[in-house]
Order: structure tokens, then sequence, then C-alpha cells
């Protein structure tokens, strides 16, 4: 801390350190961490900064990650249940994601969820923050849908993921707002919710609510990311909506220019698999590297305005399956791109309109939309021209593609 150390070296899982901030003045403070391999050899972290305020007991950082819940409750935290759920801290089956614990629900066939109000130690959450949390799925207990709450006075902030079978709040609203299908089963996977989305920038938080339909799950490390470091969602943005514009699909938009790159082209397939949408989808060759099938100089252009979601379905081959899947589009510029799996085309800057990182792969074998923000790859009030379904290895199918209101 500052230079100093705060203590002896931690020897032992999980490396962690309780810093009382009582002990150090309020305002700015950096905390470096220094690891030691078993041959002596030191690597120094990156510093972060944290702000210190002990007249408050609401947790307050800058460009750091806070957790909130981690093997146990916030300060003064009234835990609660409902649905025959409880608070079940368990150290196995399966391994905690970080720690030495983490809560599991009892196994549920309708509503059941557990959650607390009235911490005393609150979460602060800024603009531009991100919500997380980590889930593991019992994959012989599939619940039908997942939901995360959280009480800043009121418990009308919420996302979900899966079916739409809790009816708290309005659907495709802050109440209640779908993030997309559910999260793969049998492994963690890290839950993220931009607080824009649930209405809570600017909010300070008391209560979180861990919920699902059916089924069994265990959670841990739940907190807020704030806008320097917070890691964009790690599953598919998924948004419904009664009035899609459909751009592509069976054929291209009308005086497109179709092109490919790296082995690739057009090809319009009926079956294996069956289109999403339609009686064609247009399938990409099997590569081991970059390979792409696009067009450009489209004169049926796609206008894109304020709060539109860009979408396609893709449809990847389980025995074939990519490492990266990328969209573009072109309004002039083919600046705006957003990706699922591992960063490995290198258009563009990461972290950035050119590259943006959507999440993991989605679900082989089956038909996933990719739903994409048009604020968060640049093209609010833009008209494209083009579009680009880029992949790094493997095969997909791509179908029905578009934008959402």
């Amino acid at each position: 801390l500052d230079g100093a150390n705060l203590g002896s070296a931690v020897t032992a899982a999980p490396y962690a350190v309780n810093w009382d901030t009582t002990g150090v003045s309020n305002g700015s403070h950096t905390l470096t961490a220094i690891a030691t391999d078993g041959v002596g050899l030191k690597t120094t972290s990156a510093p972060v900064t944290i702000t210190v305020n002990n007249t408050s007991t609401t947790t307050s950082t800058s460009g750091a990650t806070v957790v909130w819940v981690d093997d146990s409750l916030p300060a003064g935290a009234i835990a609660a249940a409902d649905g025959g759920d409880g608070w079940f801290w368990i150290s196995s089956n399966p391994t905690p994601y970080s720690g030495a614990l983490a809560s599991q629900s009892n196994i549920g066939s309708g509503l059941h969820e557990n959650y607390f109000y009235g911490a005393a130690a609150t979460l602060s959450v800024q603009t531009g923050d991100t919500l997380f949390a980590f889930v593991y799925l019992d994959p012989s207990n599939l619940p039908s849908e997942i939901m995360l709450q959280w009480n800043d006075g009121s418990w009308e902030h919420r996302a979900y993921w899966g079916a739409d079978l809790i009816t708290y709040g309005a659907d495709k609203t802050a109440g209640r707002y779908y993030m997309g299908p559910l999260p793969a089963a049998g492994q963690w996977v890290r839950l993220a919710v931009p607080a824009s989305l649930v209405g809570l920038e600017g909010s300070t938080l008391n209560g979180m609510s861990f919920s699902l339909y059916g089924g069994r799950a265990t959670w841990d490390n739940a907190g807020d990311a704030s806008a320097a470091s917070a890691t964009t969602t790690t599953t598919t943005l998924t948004v419904s909506t009664n009035s899609p514009v459909i751009w592509v699909d069976d054929s291209l938009p009308a005086g497109a220019l179709a092109t490919a790159d790296g082995g690739d082209g057009w090809f319009w397939i009926s079956s294996n698999p069956t289109p999403y949408s339609g009686a064609l989808a247009s399938q990409s060759n099997i590569g081991s590297g970059l390979h792409e099938h696009y067009f450009y100089g489209a004169t049926a252009t796609l206008a894109v305005n304020t709060g539109d979601t860009l979408f396609a379905y893709v449809y990847l081959d389980p025995s074939n399956l990519p490492s990266e899947v990328m969209l573009q589009w072109n309004d002039g510029s083919w600046e705006h791109r957003a990706y699922w799996g591992a960063d490995l085309i290198t258009y563009g800057a990461d972290k950035t309109a050119g590259r943006y990182y959507m999440g993991p792969l989605p679900a082989a074998g089956q038909w996933v939309q990719l739903a994409v923000p048009a604020n968060a790859v640049g093209l609010e009030g833009s008209t494209l021209n083009g579009m680009s379904f880029t992949l790094y290895g493997g095969r997909a199918a791509w179908d029905y593609a578009g934008k959402a209101q």
C-alpha cells in the first residue's frame, strides 16, 4: 500500500489480504501486488488506485472492481429467501469461484430466490459501471431462467437470462431487462449487466437477489466493475422486439457487392443446418485462420437510430468450432466491429467501437442471436451499406441479420 507492505507474504490460496481502511487517511491510495514464484523470481502488478472515505460506509473506488458478496454478505445485511430457498454456503460441489465459500440454492420447481437487503456496507454505482455476479448452473437440475435483482430503495432493477417466466417488473424495461440465453451449465460464468440498462447509474445499493425459475444454481463473487476496469458482458446480449428490420435473409440487399477473403465465399444452403428463417442461410467454408464473407455498396441501405440493436443469427458447427466470431458493419468505414470468443482477429483496436468484445462464443449446434447495441460500435445515426461475417477457424452458418428498435 503506497509502497509499504500490508503484512507478511501470503503463501496459500486464496492469496488474499484484508485491508482495514480506517487505519489510513482519506483520499487516494495505490495498491500493488507482488507475486514470487518457487525460485524467488518476483512479478509486480500494475498499480490500482483506491479512494478511501472513512466517513461513509459506502464502497467507493476509482478504476477498480469492487466485490460486494464473497464468502459472506455485506455488513449489516438482512438475509431472506422465498420459494423454499435459503442461504446455503458451500465449499465444494462445485468448488467456489473465489474464496472459501459460495451460496447454493435449493432445487426448486418454480420461482425460488435468496436475497438480502438493508446492508450498512452499501455499494456505490457510478456512470459507466457494470454490475456482475458469477453463476454455476447445475447441469442435472437446469433452471429455465435466472435473474439478478438489485435494491437501491426499490427492487425495480432486474436482469434475466433464459425463459421469461419470472414476472417481476415490466419486460424490456430496467425492471426486467433480457440479457440473453442461459449461460453454459457445469462451469462458472460471469454475468455482467451495464448499470445503465437497469437504471442504477448514480445509485447506492443496499440489497441484491439471486433468483431462479426451477433447477439449482450456485452464486459467488458479486459486485461492481468501474468503467475503467469493467469487462463487457460474458453472455451475448440479445434484445427481443416486435419491430425488427431484416436486412439479410435468403439474399443480399439490393445493389450489394458480394466478396470474401481467406478462402471463404457466399455459399447459400437450405439444409445442414436448416435455416433459421426463410429458405436459405449463408454458410462459410471450413478454415484454419481468418476467413470471412461480406458485402458492401448496397443501395438498399440500413438506417440505424439511437437506441437500436444490430443483430444476426449464427449456427456454429460443433464439429468445426471457430475460436472467434465477428460481425462488422460498413457506413463508409469498416471500423465498427463486435466479436465473441478469443481475441485473434486483429482488425481495429480492442475495447473500442472498432473491436468490441461481447463475450464468449455462443453455444454450438443451434441457432443463436448475436445482438450488439449500436452505440457500442459507434453506429447510432449511421446508414449502413455493408456487413461482414467473420471467423477465426472453424465453420458457421449465418442468417436473418438486421436491426431491432
